[in-house]
């Protein structure tokens, strides 16, 4: 058996069914191979949709996403979307390759130094008879880590035998932290205590822990009111104190609630600059930060009592230790207070609609399109200045199926991180969430779900402009046309490259998507205009 078809056995044997990429010399045969064995090869059409793709896909099965790229530009074209996948701790595999071992080829590349400056793991296939040795490393430690690694399979390898091979391991995963012991949780417990308007804030560790139902013991034994950071938005939806998300997003009766709280313990959240405001949403406040990574601490926002452990496990020795002291139902009057604001409180009392002649206000817009969709749905958001409209209002109905493609900070991945979840295939409709400029730069991978045949629900929220520079060139006293972009007709287009489509001019078009969502058997594109002019962000 020759190597490229004993790595395609291999990677079945991982358990892996779906992998992403576009070939070129150094992957031309394992990946047929692999198709032809019952997996499944998605073929893209540039190679950072493929990374963003493996992206999407582990974040939505919670499994290892694969991406194949070919050696050279190939691995350097990917970069971008590999960078978003370290900084978002996704379980990713890149299988790429050092080119023929001749020192003039012109893709010669040291992917190790790069790899290592993304944020990467890296390993090689060393020798024929290795490679399930060192494909079994690499998954290993995707687990282990929680980071993507590259796998480098040189292009001299391919056709060698492969010889006898070490069996296939597949990855033990690090086991939940142990709850921390009694004596650690001594000075938390002592600001809980003291505290008289205390506040649960939870992000995506407490999410991905199963926190839900220990915090929220937490929070009716000491009256406080629940909030989320926007990576673990709607975890506790249905509860009379969950206020929503925390930051700079906040509706107006969280940001109230917030503002009067003494005391915020915090499980599995950053803390960073948008959810902390850089720290303003902190300051006059006691800070308990429950965290599995003791690197995250004091990282954005100092706390006075750090506490290193599982966000569920902790919350759950917390609340053993409030039962031996008596505490049920501490800071009623504050509870009380929180649970009457929220009661009478709607979304649209935030906002006068901005609408105008044939354009939505994005808000009104995501609060019918929330309306339409099924309560169960996947959200894939790319990152723009439209995302301030989007984030409050449409919701998911487990913070695990929404996924931000926005780690890097790079516009433009959201689309095939979405095609990356459909094709995980979790039974719920799939929804991306991009801007018209980021939509643009990744035009091409939308052929790649018309193809495929995946029926992704693609909002561009279009203002025909780069959004964010348009409202700066006119802060610094420029043009802000030097930011606009006469696209062409995005529908039209879409429907030329096979999908559906339909244009959005105002909100009650979106009750087509109810329509037509159904019997989708392929990409829908849904073109919301926007004015250009109308600004939503407050920070």
């Amino acid at each position: 058996m020759k190597v490229f078809h004993a790595l395609a056995d291999a990677l079945a044997g991982h358990g892996v069914d779906t992998v992403f990429g576009l070939m070129g010399n150094a992957n031309l045969l394992y990946l047929p191979a692999f198709a032809e064995a019952g997996g499944r090869f998605v073929a893209v059409v540039h190679e950072a949709g493929a990374v963003a793709m493996a992206d999407g896909y582990a974040r939505m099965s919670g499994r290892t996403g694969v991406a194949s790229v070919t050696h050279g530009p190939a691995f350097t074209n990917a970069l971008t979307p590999l960078v978003e996948a370290a900084r978002s701790r996704s379980r990713v595999l890149l299988v790429t390759g050092d080119p023929p071992p001749v020192p003039t080829h012109f893709h010669q590349f040291d992917i190790a130094t790069v790899a290592a400056a993304a944020g990467v793991g890296y390993e090689r296939v060393h020798g024929p008879a290795s490679l399930v040795a060192d494909l079994n490393r690499a998954m290993q430690r995707i687990a282990a880590e929680r980071r993507p690694v590259v796998l480098n399979v040189p292009i001299a390898l391919m056709q060698a035998e492969a010889g006898e091979q070490a069996p296939v391991t597949r990855p033990v995963a690090p086991g939940p932290t142990a709850a921390p012991e009694a004596e650690a949780l001594d000075g938390a417990l002592g600001l809980i205590g003291s505290a008289k308007r205390p506040l649960v804030l939870a992000g995506y560790g407490a999410a991905a822990a199963g926190a839900r139902d220990a915090l929220v013991e937490l929070a009716d034994r000491t009256g406080a009111a629940l909030a989320t950071t926007l990576l673990g938005k709607e975890m506790f939806a249905g509860h009379p104190r969950d206020i929503g998300l925390f930051g700079s997003l906040a509706h107006s009766v969280a940001g109230a609630v917030i503002a009067e709280s003494d005391c915020v313990i915090a499980f599995g959240a950053g803390l960073n600059m948008w959810t902390a405001l850089n720290g303003d949403l902190f300051r006059g406040k006691r800070v308990v930060h429950v965290d599995t990574d003791p690197a995250r601490f004091g990282s954005y926002t100092p706390v006075d009592e750090p506490v290193a452990g599982d966000a569920r496990r902790t919350a759950e020795a917390m609340n053993a230790l409030l039962e031996q002291a008596g505490v049920t139902a501490a800071n009623g009057p504050w509870a009380e207070r929180v649970a009457k604001a929220l009661a009478g409180h709607s979304p649209r009392e935030d906002f006068a609609d901005r609408g105008g002649p044939g354009t939505v206000d994005i808000r009104s817009a995501m609060i019918r399109l929330d309306r339409v969709l099924p309560a169960e749905r996947t959200v894939v958001s790319d990152i723009g200045r439209f995302d301030v409209g989007v984030w409050p209002y449409l919701r998911v109905a487990d913070p695990l199926h929404f996924a931000l493609m926005g780690g890097f900070g790079s516009i433009g991945l959201g689309l095939a991180g979405a095609i990356g979840a459909a094709a995980a295939g979790a039974g719920r409709p799939v929804v991306a969430t991009v801007g018209d400029g980021g939509f643009m730069m990744h035009l091409s991978e939308f052929t790649t779900a018309v193809r495929h045949r995946l029926p992704v629900v693609v909002v561009v929220l279009n203002d025909g402009a780069y959004g964010a520079e348009h409202y700066k060139l006119r802060d610094h006293g420029y043009d802000p046309a030097y930011s606009a972009y006469a696209w062409p007709d995005l529908a039209a287009l879409a429907t030329a490259m096979g999908a559906r489509a339909l244009t959005v001019r105002e909100p009650g078009d979106l009750d087509a998507v109810g329509d037509l969502l159904p019997g989708l058997d392929g990409p829908l594109l849904v073109d919301v205009r926007l004015d250009p002019d109308v600004n939503l962000v407050r920070y």
